[in-house]
């Protein structure tokens, strides 16, 4: 198989750190760069990374699958206006600078319930990104709808550790339509779009939280 280049938004992040480290191992990429705000700790001869202000980003790099793994909490941005930057702003951004310079697969981290006539602010904002980037002609989108995702934050979330605690014991009862409701590990989702840029082929797919799991 021919060798690729990839691009990962969000490395430092939950998901985009166990990204990056299965791309790093795959013999597909011949390059990895990740856009981070300072320097994180992981060394590689493949691994190229780039510290960025988003707010004045304007170029892009070699890539040919972007991998968008940035999203936050509105605590955590201080407002809602922050959180749209982060979570639909940055994206989109990155997505056109590169399509413009060649990139052909882009795969999104978005969320189950995105809508984007939804009246809930989060979902309505996963909406606006995912239509955001469906529209700008990659030729293969995979968008990634996870419930909660579940691992080892670096910060502590309180609602979060009450709502895994929940899901561990209505998780089973999630079942049918349900099931796209399940949690999922970090890990799962990291290892769903390693393999989404192997096997999927041109076109848009959707990829719910019961789908991502078997991939692993």
């Amino acid at each position: 198989m021919e060798k690729r280049t990839a691009l990962i938004l969000g490395a430092s992040g939950l998901t985009g750190q166990v990204l990056a480290q299965l791309l790093l191992a795959d013999d597909l990429y011949s390059l990895v760069t990740i856009y981070v705000r300072k320097q994180i700790a992981i060394s590689h001869p493949r691994l190229q990374q780039q510290i960025v202000n988003y707010e004045r980003l304007d170029t892009a790099v070699q890539a040919d699958d972007v991998f968008c793994c940035l999203g936050t909490t509105i605590k955590k941005a201080g407002s809602q206006l922050a959180f749209r930057q982060v979570d639909l702003v940055y994206p989109q951004k990155v997505a056109e600078l590169q399509r413009a310079a060649g990139s052909s697969r882009f795969l999104l981290i978005s969320a189950v319930g995105a809508n984007e006539q939804s009246s809930i602010f989060y979902s309505r904002i996963k909406g606006e990104v995912e239509k955001a980037i469906q529209v700008l002609g990659y030729s293969c989108t995979c968008i990634f709808r996870p419930s909660l995702i579940m691992g080892e934050r670096s910060e502590r979330r309180v609602g979060e550790k009450i709502a895994m605690l929940l899901t561990k014991i209505i998780g089973p009862l999630l079942i049918g339509p349900l099931k796209k409701y399940q949690p999922v590990l970090a890990l799962s989702i990291a290892k769903a779009m390693q393999k989404a840029a192997h096997q999927f082929e041109d076109g848009i797919h959707f990829i719910s939280s019961d789908e991502i799991k078997k991939f692993e």
